[in-house]
């Protein structure tokens, strides 16, 4: 039988309050401390969102993460940032990290970015960018990709192996919009599988990747092949019949709630697509996600889409 759970997938939308506190910030008005208070009021305040909703891997909503590249691109020795460039199809942008020299962790890199304080143990849920999407949307000079690509990997793995022992993470995620953006030549998607590999070696966590902006299927086969209990589809731009013929043998996530758009979903909607899936497909766990971050919403919208996750996953509970 098939179980049901509701799930984030990336970075959560500032508040008001929280982005004039980062302005003030910015300008030398307030000083970390102030800042602090108040991102981890707000962390605090998702986090017990998604535990009173029963949610069974929790995020403290990434809200100190400018773009979902920048800690690595801003602690990783080899890597410094330049200027600004277009988020996928998004109006967001992210600052472009240019590769100096080898890509080597030093130190820690997440510890300032993340609170995980108030999550139980085993219910943290990190989520990273893939290494392909982090070296592909990088200024690589006259560095070779695949060498960059697996410094990256290498140092990634570093990271959450540290997080693992000293947090406690129930499940890892690799965002990887780069693989299904366009359609790769099977080098580079054997290339991206094998670092995904090489990224997640030894983590005992649930691990996922997660594909967004773009169709599945342009990362078919060789996604299949990865060594991820989960994948995560953005259902807004896979089409549905074309996903039920792939028997996929582990759990999934079904995003068919638009993290780009503030219309909140029908619930009997979203439920009769998820049982069109299940009709051709029966996975031990089902995850009801976001197709994407939530960032591109504004913040109460976006907490409601929190609360829609689990009311449609309530409906499919009581159909089994």
């Amino acid at each position: 039988m098939t179980s049901f759970h509701p799930l984030l997938v990336g970075i959560h939308p500032r508040s008001e309050r929280l982005i004039k506190t980062f302005r003030a910030y910015s300008r030398k008005k307030i000083d970390l401390d102030e800042l602090n208070e108040v991102l981890e009021k707000e962390s605090g305040e998702l986090i017990r969102l998604q535990l009173d909703l029963n949610y069974r891997y929790v995020t403290d909503g990434m809200l100190r993460w400018h773009d979902l590249l920048r800690p690595l691109a801003e602690k990783l020795d080899g890597v410094e940032v330049d200027g600004l460039s277009r988020w996928f199809d998004n109006n967001l942008f992210y600052k472009k990290p240019v590769i100096v020299g080898e890509v080597k962790r030093a130190d820690k890199i997440l510890k300032e970015y993340i609170y995980p304080s108030e999550i139980p143990d085993r219910r943290f849920k990190l989520i990273l960018p893939d290494p392909f999407t982090f070296t592909s949307l990088s200024e690589l000079g006259k560095r070779r990709f695949d060498e960059v690509l697996f410094e990256v990997s290498k140092a990634m793995n570093e990271e959450i192996m540290e997080m693992e022992a000293e947090v406690g993470l129930g499940q890892v995620q690799l965002s990887a919009p780069s693989l299904v953006w366009r359609r790769l030549d099977e080098d580079s998607l054997e290339l991206a599988r094998d670092a995904i590999d090489e990224c997640l070696k030894g983590v005992s966590a649930e691990r996922m990747i997660h594909l967004p902006f773009g169709d599945a299927l342009n990362s078919f086969p060789q996604i299949l092949d990865a060594r991820v209990n989960v994948i995560g589809f953005d259902m807004t731009a896979t089409k549905l019949k074309e996903l039920r013929e792939y028997s996929i043998d582990r759990g999934v996530g079904l995003g068919f709630v638009d993290g780009r758009n503030s219309l909140i979903e029908d619930v009997g909607l979203v439920k009769g697509k998820v049982e069109e899936y299940l009709e051709a497909n029966e996975p031990e766990t089902i995850y009801i996600t976001p197709s994407c971050d939530l960032e591109f919403l504004p913040r109460n919208v976006a907490d409601e889409k929190v609360r829609l996750l689990k009311r449609i996953v309530d409906e499919l509970e009581e159909v089994e």
